[in-house]
């Protein structure tokens, strides 16, 4: 058997074996006690406590006892079977009393909704009417609309409706709004799918009330995004609306100063008025021409929208991160586009002959044949500018209507997926595991509690002993 014996309880041990009778003997255990600066109680109680572990008998002799402590398995073994009875009558005091408990504890019941969002009040410029097919470049809008689901409902907002809307300082017994807000944080929980949809889950004691409950929050989700939406749809419109108003001017401007040059030089289109001399080249140019306009028409609407993005997402945001990406992606595109435009315009125009000028029907210059390589380069920027305002005008006025619809439009942005049920079983508490959980844990501690009173017992024998 493992005790461990403190340096006070071996001392008495060592005058056990020297005098044998202060077991037995009052008198001569007074004396031994004397003659060692103890009182005889104090003697006596030690004597008394060797007895208890075994280390000494009733008839004057020491037991055969290893003072040093045996380590490992078996005397723990040891020492908790010879407390079994202590721990066996825990276990059965806890388990009971879980019982009781996990009886007289509330049931709560959950009541949940999925919801997918379905795009609507969320104003997509690449998905608006334009003239120009705009591909799709990857920026998906539902993970968007899930945060931002999440954020709504996270809100104060949608905090303080729901606990004034049911009264939930009463009803979670409550001193005041905050502590009823906390309270339903602890009610309310939110899980994105694997899916992309989002789980929203209320427990009450009442399953009627859960249900009621998820309505509210879905019905104030709506409401918040569909606002959301339309205030977007408003600046939407506004900032459009601007853009429209720079255009006009940016084309007439542009068709003014093409205007004056084609009065000036009597040089209308040149490119186009070669392409019966130079069909090749004429159609190369107009070819990259054509390529060029389309990518403009797509950087536009790139623009807008990483303009609108802007206002209502963050600087990190992924959509604006990627909005960025491709606009800068389409202006180096674009800056090629328009080196080769000028190296084909160039290689077209120096190319010309005065023979070639003679064969086009209908055609008279005011300038000299030396000059027209230069002047035609000018002409093919001026309508180039043109036709890109124009363009430009064509994006803008679509979406310009589409946003105007955005703003007035009030329909639902929420696709419910599996609406809110009355539960039938309640979801807490977990009686089972409550009784599991109690009779383990009460085993538990008290192996641990027995282990550290054996360990310790020494240390607690020796502070008694000092205050005596």
């Amino acid at each position: 058997m493992s005790i461990n014996l403190s340096p006070h309880e071996k001392k008495i041990l060592s005058l056990v074996d020297k005098y044998p009778s202060i077991i037995a003997d009052p008198l001569e255990r007074k004396r031994v006690a004397e003659l060692n600066g103890m009182s005889e109680k104090t003697l006596r109680n030690r004597l008394a406590d060797l007895k208890r572990y075994g280390i000494i008998g009733d008839k004057n002799r020491v037991q055969n006892y290893n003072i040093s402590e045996e380590e490992g398995f078996v005397g723990s073994f040891l020492l908790f079977w010879k407390s079994r009875k202590f721990i066996f009558k825990n276990m059965i005091i806890v388990t009971l009393s879980a019982i009781i408990i996990s009886l007289l504890l509330p049931k709560w019941y959950a009541s949940k909704a999925v919801v997918l969002s379905s795009g609507a009040g969320q104003f997509n410029f690449l998905s608006s009417i334009s003239p120009i097919p705009v591909a799709d470049f990857g920026l998906s809008t539902i993970n968007e609309d899930i945060n931002n689901f999440i954020a709504i409902l996270q809100s104060r907002t949608v905090k303080e409706y729901m606990v004034n809307k049911f009264n939930l300082i009463d009803r979670y017994k409550q001193r005041d709004i905050e502590y009823a807000i906390e309270a339903f944080e602890e009610k309310i929980e939110l899980e994105v799918t694997e899916e992309g949809t989002l789980e929203i889950t209320i427990i009450d004691k009442d399953p009627l009330i859960a249900k009621e409950m998820v309505n509210e929050v879905l019905f104030m989700l709506d409401q918040i995004n569909q606002s959301i939406g339309m205030e977007a749809g408003k600046y939407n419109r506004k900032f459009l609306e601007n853009r429209i108003n720079i255009n006009k001017k940016d084309l007439e401007k542009a068709e003014l100063a093409l205007k004056t040059f084609q009065e000036k030089t009597g040089i209308i289109d040149l490119v186009a008025q070669l392409s019966s001399t130079m069909q090749m080249s004429a159609q190369a140019y107009n070819s990259i021409f054509e390529a060029y306009t389309a990518l403009y028409a797509k950087k536009i609407e790139t623009e807008t929208e990483l303009a609108v993005a802007k206002t209502t997402l963050s600087n990190n945001n992924p959509t604006i991160m990627q909005l960025e990406k491709l606009l800068n992606e389409q202006t180096i595109q674009l800056d090629q586009l328009m080196i080769r435009l000028d190296e084909k315009l160039q290689y077209l125009l120096s190319n010309i002959s005065p023979a070639q000028i003679d064969t086009i029907p209908n055609i008279e210059f005011s300038v000299s044949f030396n000059t027209l390589p230069s002047l035609g380069l000018e002409n093919a920027r001026l309508i180039r500018e043109v036709e890109l305002q124009s363009t430009i005008q064509e994006i803008l006025i679509p979406q310009f209507e589409q946003a105007k619809l955005e703003e007035t439009k009030n329909i639902p942005t929420l696709q419910i997926i599996d609406k809110p049920k009355v539960a039938l079983n309640k979801t807490k508490p977990k009686r089972s595991l409550i009784v599991i959980g109690s009779t383990i844990m009460s085993f538990l501690m008290s192996l641990i509690f027995v282990y550290t009173d054996h360990r310790t017992k020494g240390f607690r024998l020796a502070i008694k002993q000092s205050k005596l």
